[in-house]
């Protein structure tokens, strides 16, 4: 997988000057639309005003590298049986990428985040990948969603925090459908660490496994975890 991005925004969507990162997984190109200037979102008006209603913090406007991991063990998934296709629910989606690489394999996808402006973004980053439309909800996983109950779930550094590994390990236990599986990837992020024995906690089985890929570009190799998180039987 390539990450090439444009640095130079020559152009604005949804308020923000933007920059698309054309990335190839398993030889498709997906061409990823996000805000250029992530670091000086911290003083955009509309985060300050997030920050201190729920100390909200802009995370889904940068690439998280991770992404590229999960993305690549998405499309070696089996493509679907046209008209039974598993459902999908990526959460914390940030840029969408793993979302959309499922998306385009033909499984029944909503990509879902905590910011309507992530969400508009990829349906933008969908448009502009030849896609068809995406399904996109605003979803919080401190709260449940009888509607979005999945055969599978994705995230992508979701666990950078310690106040996030319960809420995250009770969502998967919630809305993960019966015989469900969910992949979570992280780069080894000390909170992490209590993940499983929280998951376990909760009545759910995971198996960690590292994962490295060599660096892309100048950049140092990339080295992360996976979870895999079934019920417990």
């Amino acid at each position: 997988m390539s990450q090439s991005p444009n640095t130079s925004p020559t152009e604005y969507f949804n308020g923000y000057p933007v920059i698309e990162r054309p990335i190839v997984v398993a030889g498709r190109t997906y061409r990823l639309v996000g805000p250029a200037n992530y670091e000086q979102l911290i003083d955009d008006p509309r985060v300050v005003q997030r920050f201190a209603q729920d100390e909200f913090m802009p995370y889904w406007a940068e690439f998280w590298p991770a992404a590229r991991l999960l993305a690549e063990e998405v499309a070696s998934w089996d493509s679907p049986a046209p008209g039974n296709a598993p459902t999908v629910l990526e959460i914390g989606c940030g840029l969408g990428l793993v979302g959309l690489v499922a998306h385009a394999l033909g499984y029944r996808v909503t990509i879902s985040d905590y910011d309507q402006d992530a969400l508009a973004f990829v349906r933008e980053s969908a448009r502009r990948s030849g896609l068809p439309e995406v399904a996109t909800a605003f979803v919080d996983w401190r709260e449940r969603y009888p509607t979005l109950v999945a055969d599978r779930i994705v995230a992508a550094e979701v666990l950078y925090e310690q106040r996030s590994i319960e809420p995250v390990s009770a969502f998967l236990r919630d809305q993960l459908a019966p015989g469900g599986r969910a992949w979570l990837v992280d780069r080894n992020r000390r909170p992490a660490d209590a993940f499983v024995h929280t998951a376990r906690r909760m009545g759910l089985h995971v198996l960690e496994r590292p994962i490295e890929r060599p660096a892309v570009g100048d950049g140092p190799p990339l080295k992360a975890r996976i979870f895999e998180v079934t019920h417990a039987t």
